[in-house]
């Protein structure tokens, strides 16, 4: 089940789902007309000619298939100006964009709509009562697709521009980085290192860790009377011979054979690419990703690397203000609550990465430029004063390290004393 979910939420967010579920609404609400006009009072019924219906589905007919087109050429442009301006990790993001998959899924449906319904017209399909239902439902679809076109037209004004692709990243990265705010141990228990003797098992196939369905490996846990350590979480990449958990069971407990084995591995769902959905660490390498490009010697585009540094620590700041307001939530007069999966532990992530990970890059790509120097100073600051407090001692040393870079780099000695006066008032007072 878990699977079948992910599964359905990876086809939710392809384009070709929503136009696809349009589509089979459309083709029911031409149906529906036939079924539902024996409850139509056709003796305070207007009498529609069947001409005027056929009138407005040609209008629609054809006019939405054009509009439908040249939204998919729209969409295929957008994420090609993301990839190449931002970074191909953020097109999958833009082509999820739920008003430009609503948008074509409207176009495309009331295409299919105008056609089967001119089919159902010309074959006599309709009587006096679905007639007048096939009216009105034909004035409804043109009401939706003139509110649709009105927001498509705001949806084109941003879509696959640089600042929306930004924004659709740090959602992606915030939502993410507040789970693990809240949860760091994912609901289940702290992991110790190094973990517990007990029966090791090995992935058997190579690929990024993409989610761990945790609900099924604590039911199975229960089920042996058992405790599994995992060694992994989700961002990981795996090899066939990397250990996924161990499988601590009671005295004299007879090891599960292959087949539950394959069962539990099958909690580990492995893809050829990290997701945004468990890895918080992930949205912060494609945010440094995108810094990184815009300080390369093709764009040369400063400015958005320090929208990027500002954004960086913005999310850093804010995990921190979700962990404490968690930790507020909890009342210290009352037992605290029993942990979701109990059975189960959980390795410790390491959050310092989620500094390194994403400013390194900059820092390195950027040590010749001052204004990237002296705003990476002042936000590195102001993580180690507010940031997650896992990542405050990082963030000193990231600076130190960013330091030495730009005074490696830097060709002018007042520009050097200037950086480094800045990086001792900051940090050594």
């Amino acid at each position: 089940m878990f699977r079948l979910l992910l599964w359905l939420e990876a086809r939710r967010k392809e384009a070709w789902f929503t136009p696809a579920i349009a589509v089979c609404l459309a083709v029911a609400l031409v149906f529906s007309a036939k079924v539902l006009s024996p409850w139509v009072d056709q003796g305070n019924m207007p009498d529609i000619l069947p001409n005027s219906i056929d009138a407005l589905l040609t209008i629609l007919a054809t006019s939405m298939l054009p509009v439908a087109t040249f939204s998919l050429g729209i969409m295929v442009s957008a994420t090609t100006s993301a990839a190449s301006n931002a970074t191909p990790r953020a097109t999958e993001l833009v082509m999820s964009d739920p008003g430009t998959r609503r948008a074509i899924g409207s176009f495309i449906a009331a295409f299919i709509y105008a056609v089967v319904g001119k089919v159902a017209l010309e074959v006599g399909f309709y009587g006096n009562g679905g007639l007048f239902i096939l009216f009105v439902s034909t004035l409804g679809v043109l009401t939706y697709l003139v509110v649709s076109l009105v927001m498509w037209v705001q949806t084109l004004s941003t879509l696959g521009r640089l600042p929306d692709t930004l924004a659709k990243i740090e959602a992606a990265a915030r939502t993410a980085l507040m789970l693990q705010a809240r949860k760091p141990w994912l609901g289940a228990c702290p992991g110790s290192a190094p973990a517990p003797d007990g029966l090791a098992l090995r992935c058997g196939q190579a690929g990024y860790l993409t989610h761990i369905d945790l609900a099924t490996l604590q039911k199975e846990a229960q089920a042996l009377n058992a405790r599994f350590h995992l060694q992994v979480r989700p961002g990981a990449f795996l090899s066939p011979s990397t250990e996924l958990m161990r499988l601590c069971l009671p005295p004299g407990k007879a090891a599960p054979g292959e087949t539950k084995l394959q069962a539990l591995r099958e909690a580990f769902v492995i893809g050829v690419a990290r997701s945004y959905d468990q890895d918080p660490r992930f949205g912060l390498i494609v945010l440094g990703e995108v810094g990184q490009r815009a300080l390369s010697a093709a764009v040369n585009d400063p400015g958005t690397a320090l929208q990027v540094m500002s954004i960086l620590t913005r999310l850093l700041i804010e995990a921190e203000a979700e962990r404490v307001d968690a930790q507020n939530m909890q009342d210290p007069a009352v037992e605290p609550p029993a942990q979701e999966f109990d059975c189960l532990t959980v390795p410790p992530m390491d959050e310092d990465a989620l500094l390194t990970d994403s400013f390194d890059a900059i820092s390195r790509d950027g040590a010749g430029n001052l204004a990237i120097a002296v705003r990476m100073q002042k936000l590195l600051h102001a993580t180690a004063l507010d940031g997650l407090q896992s990542v405050r001692l990082a963030a000193r040393q990231q600076a130190a390290r960013s330091l030495d870079r730009a005074n490696a780099a830097l060709q002018i000695d007042a520009e050097r004393e200037s950086l480094t006066a800045l990086h001792q008032r900051l940090f050594l007072g």
